[in-house]
């Protein structure tokens, strides 16, 4: 038996690294959707460290569509600040862009998708979580 202890664990190496694998690419795709939307907000995104008392925060799931668009459902929000919850959704259907992931990768954003956070300041602008800053204490 001591043949095969050798090939047994290589094995369990290499399914260990490919399931390490495919949860980096999810974290590396929520990293790359973000930046999209850094990238296509421009005025309307917060650089900065994220105020302690946050006006909203509204939590989406973000999945691709059939024709490869993002789309959103929302998780949770504030029901006193619907508009920050439009901006939310509108900051995910006005991506013009999508990201170059393997077959796989895409079907799993079809069908579970990922949660991304939105953290608002009192003037508006937003952060994702995914790139935020840390918050600022009180």
């Amino acid at each position: 038996m001591r043949p095969f202890a050798a090939p047994l664990c290589l094995a369990a190496a290499l399914l260990a690294s490919a399931a390490g694998a495919r949860a980096e690419t999810l974290e590396k795709v929520r990293h790359d959707f973000a930046q999209l939307v850094y990238e296509d907000a421009g005025p309307d995104i917060n650089r900065d460290r994220p105020q302690p008392l946050l006006r909203a925060v509204v939590v989406l799931r973000v999945k691709l569509n059939e024709l490869g668009h993002w789309t959103a459902d929302v998780i949770r929000d504030n029901d006193e600040q619907p508009e920050m919850t439009r901006k939310a959704l509108a900051s995910v259907a006005h991506l013009a862009r999508t990201l170059e992931v393997s077959a796989e990768a895409s079907e799993k954003l079809r069908r579970e998708g990922f949660l991304e956070v939105w953290l608002f300041q009192n003037d508006g602008r937003f952060a994702l979580k995914t790139l935020a800053l840390p918050q600022r204490g009180l």
